[in-house]
């Protein structure tokens, strides 16, 4: 993988809140922005303790994003968000040590870029985007009262009235433990990448608008201007740009890419109505299994846990050895065993050599566990059961009056 970056802040005559940094190889980016208590400390600190510990496991991390198995996969967005938890620790350490390092804390956004693919890791209201030719996708969601709010359901207008809506929620050093999410996206010959702080993307309309001013400016010439632009456009504070271009992205380990794999995704119940962003917090758990004809993908009987969805290919559906359906291409099966882990009500069958896309019942578990995705998914969840249990009632009643016709009639 072949990429061009560059770099730039006005930080240092602005106050050194934050900080950036990319290491030698060009793999791992770190955009920082230091809150409130020794603001310069802390933001230096959490870009060199993440890059530092990042540094000497790069061959193994590379190998991992090689390799198509969901373990390595796991293990690799483990492996980030370890050494963000890790600098979080080393600040907690500092204070200890002296009192007046007390209640330090810091965004980060760590991009790792391997084999096709770019692998993050995000805590704050710092943002990463992915500009694609004359067009641009915020890949982060803030992490401020008013997204919190929206996630929860607010109204546009209660949120214009909300007060302190741009407050920081989460961060490394907040709540003794930062939530950090996690993302992954497939990317092409020509993709930009774009790490902004706070003070840059206030000034942007938009993703596109983002796109627009990058034109085809080179990494550090682009990173300047930006920085610029935002301080001629009402920035009176710190502002600071990673802008990465991908010259060569590599192979990827799989062979459907990110926009793709949400197409099939948001087909399923469970992952219907989440945003963008939250979708891409869903690709580091799905992974692709391929199958040969008249191979087995799943047998009646079994324990069920993960969810299929077909993307390549046509698959036979059994019952006790008789034939009741035909799957097609954006078919899925199994979406219940991502709760339940019930015995398999059928057998599916590959008639011809194909492909699917997998999610594992324990990777989806984890992505329940915490944070405003946890809170989107346990709903439709529970919308889908309640769906089913109430047209189960249904049948069961129009059943119960049919048999009570016919016992009548006789």
């Amino acid at each position: 993988m072949r990429v061009r970056s560059g770099g730039f802040s006005n930080a240092a005559e602005t106050g050194n809140s934050e900080y950036w940094a990319i290491d030698p190889t060009g793999s791992f980016f770190v955009l920082s922005t230091g809150l409130a208590n020794h603001a310069d400390i802390s933001s230096q600190k959490v870009c060199e303790d993440i890059i530092k510990l990042l540094i000497p496991h790069r061959s193994q991390m590379s190998e991992m994003s090689a390799d198509a198995r969901p373990d390595s996969r796991q293990m690799l967005m483990s492996t980030l968000c370890g050494a963000m938890a890790r600098a979080e620790r080393s600040m907690f350490e500092l204070a200890e040590q002296a009192v007046q390092y007390k209640d330090m804390a810091a965004t980060a956004d760590l991009l790792y870029l391997s084999n096709g693919s770019v692998y993050i890791g995000h805590v704050g209201y710092n943002r990463v985007y992915l500009l694609r030719g004359d067009m641009g996708r915020q890949l982060t969601i803030d992490h401020t009262v008013y997204e919190y709010l929206k996630s929860q359901g607010k109204s546009e207008e209660d949120l214009a009235r909300t007060a302190y809506k741009d407050r920081i929620v989460r961060a490394l050093g907040m709540n003794g433990g930062a939530d950090i999410d996690t993302l992954q996206v497939d990317l092409r010959k020509g993709d930009r990448i774009v790490i902004c702080s706070y003070g840059v993307h206030r000034c942007i309309q938009n993703a596109t608008h983002l796109a627009q001013l990058y034109r085809s400016m080179d990494p550090q010439r682009a990173s300047e201007f930006l920085v610029n632009y935002a301080i001629e456009h009402g920035c009176t504070g710190e502002a600071s740009a990673i802008c990465i271009e991908i010259s060569d992205p590599g192979l990827r380990s799989s062979s459907l890419e990110t926009e793709s794999k949400i197409t099939a995704l948001e087909q399923i119940c469970f992952f219907r109505d989440l945003s963008y962003q939250e979708m891409l917090q869903i690709m580091p758990i799905t992974f692709e299994k391929s199958f040969a004809a008249g191979e087995e993908i799943i047998h009646e009987g079994d324990v069920g846990e993960e969810l299929f969805i077909l993307v390549e290919g046509t698959c036979e559906v059994s019952n006790s050895g008789v034939k009741i359906a035909k799957l097609d291409v954006g078919s899925s099966f199994g979406e219940l065993s991502l709760v339940d882990s019930q015995p398999r009500s059928a057998t599916v069958r590959a008639l011809e050599p194909s492909r699917v896309l997998v999610i594992r019942a324990n990777d989806f578990e984890r992505l329940t566990l915490s944070g405003a995705l946890a809170v989107k998914l346990l709903w439709n969840v529970t919308h889908e059961l309640s769906e089913r249990l109430r047209k189960s009632s249904a049948t069961i009643k129009r059943q119960g009056l049919m048999l009570i016709e016919n016992g009548i009639s006789k």
